[in-house]
């Protein structure tokens, strides 16, 4: 078993293009010497609606994210995906409102914008600061912590840190949390988990993935393939005679599986009849440095993928051997992979799904100048019988320029092919709230 991470399967340092754009709320903005009563109300009213605050704004929202302060800070830091930049976390420091609980920050985004999140609060053990007795709701006894400065627009200069405080808060930034004040949390491997912000627009019904009484549940068990880990999912009233079903090949099991199931949006997609019954093997994606290998355009664990349908864990399943009905997927580096083996294999797979794929990758050998490998080696070779349905973020600026590419190349190739470009970043959430209707592209009934 790999024990490191190959360098070549590390993202490139891309210097994030533009920072996001950092807005004033109405909402906060009218609690500027309004006095505690209005911040009292405004506190109660995040606790019964939580947060983060959204506010409409011309065709876009305004998101803000609060911190409320019970114990004395110096900073807090709102860490959402790819809103975040880790090479400057200056610009992620929330706004303190002077002589009040109240921490701020607010981003403009689009209206079907979402993320997940950490806040990161950096305590002050002792001293000055402290909330003062008997101050009454929403007071902080005088000469507490910094207080920020607040911005009059988009905060173009907002972010410089001291050499001294970039290393403070990028400890601070090690220990996030979930939003206290938001009820909406999306799993992790293991705590903390992470808070969600939606837009309004951002998740339209159906939710494929959230469990529906009323739509028959299939059966998804584990077990084992050459000492790895795989999850089967075999669709209500599955029998070999009503064979041979279309068959998908969900990379990073250990995600779907048990994390965020897959099987509930089977479900809801086959009772909606949005894609036919359909049986799925979803391979462990193992410990990090392993991924990070056979995912990198590994032909070996390509040829693994291709054998599994035959194998004995997957022969009882009943699936096609037909390309044109098997679907491989992936998510990032599963993405790459996904989008390798059906390229290196269109005779087992004729279908690709990549979300925020990681064609970026250079090559195997580190020296290698010319990056994007897949899209270069599609441009030379000959058009395989293969469909692709490909997305990403726009707020993925590492990703997004390398899948762009590759959706020029593709269509000038000719493959069929439907491409998105989705609001929001490298984020499971994305991928989860998506993955559903990404499949109706491919598997047709």
């Amino acid at each position: 078993m790999p024990t490191s991470v190959p360098i070549t399967s590390v993202p490139p340092r891309v210097p994030r293009p533009s920072p996001p754009v950092i807005a004033v709320s109405p909402r906060v903005e009218a609690l500027r010497g309004a006095g505690p009563d209005a911040l009292t109300r405004f506190w109660a009213e995040i606790e019964r609606d939580g947060a983060p605050l959204i506010e409409k704004d011309g065709y876009a929202v305004l998101i803000t994210f609060v911190w409320r302060e019970t114990r004395p800070v110096r900073d807090v830091l709102a860490l959402v995906n790819k809103l975040v930049d880790r090479a400057d976390l200056g610009r992620s420091r929330m706004r303190k409102m002077p002589g009040t609980d109240l921490w701020h920050l607010t981003y403009r985004v689009r209206d079907d914008w979402q993320a997940t999140y950490h806040l990161a609060p950096d305590y002050i053990a002792s001293g000055p600061g402290r909330i003062a007795p008997g101050s009454g709701p929403g007071r902080i006894a005088p000469g507490s912590g910094p207080e920020h400065p607040q911005p009059g627009g988009p905060a173009g200069h907002w972010g410089f840190a001291a050499p001294a405080d970039s290393v403070r808060l990028r400890a601070v930034a090690a220990n996030g949390v979930p939003d206290p004040l938001n009820p909406v949390t999306f799993p992790q491997e293991r705590p903390p988990h992470k808070s969600v912000a939606v837009a309004p627009a951002a998740a339209p019904e159906p939710c494929w993935w959230r469990p529906d009484p009323a739509s028959p549940a299939g059966i998804l068990d584990e077990t084992t393939v050459d000492g790895r880990r795989l999850w089967r999912y075999r669709p209500p009233g599955h029998s070999a005679d009503a064979g041979p079903y279309p068959l998908l090949v969900l990379l990073d099991g250990d995600l779907w599986g048990p994390l965020l199931p897959v099987a509930p949006i089977l479900d809801n997609l086959i009772a909606a009849g949005r894609i036919p019954p359909v049986v799925a093997l979803l391979p462990d994606g193992a410990d990090h440095a392993t991924r990070s290998t056979e995912y990198a355009c590994d032909p070996g664990y390509a040829a693994f993928l291709a054998a599994l349908p035959s194998s004995p864990a997957g022969r009882d399943l009943a699936a096609t051997t037909d390309p044109a009905r098997t679907v491989i997927a992936g998510q990032s580096l599963g993405g790459l992979m996904a989008a390798f083996t059906a390229v290196t294999r269109p005779d087992r797979f004729g279908n690709v799904l990549s979300q925020s794929g990681a064609f970026w990758w250079k090559s195997h050998t580190p020296a290698d100048e010319e990056a994007e490998w897949l899209a270069h080696h599609l441009a030379v070779t000959e058009r395989r019988p293969v469909r692709w349905h490909v997305e990403v973020g726009l707020d993925e600026w590492v990703t997004l320029g390398p899948n762009r590419h590759l959706r020029d190349v593709l269509l000038a190739r000719g493959y069929p092919l439907t491409y998105t470009e989705f609001a929001g970043g490298h984020d499971r959430l994305c991928w989860r709230e998506r993955l559903g209707e990404a499949l109706t592209a491919l598997f047709t009934l």
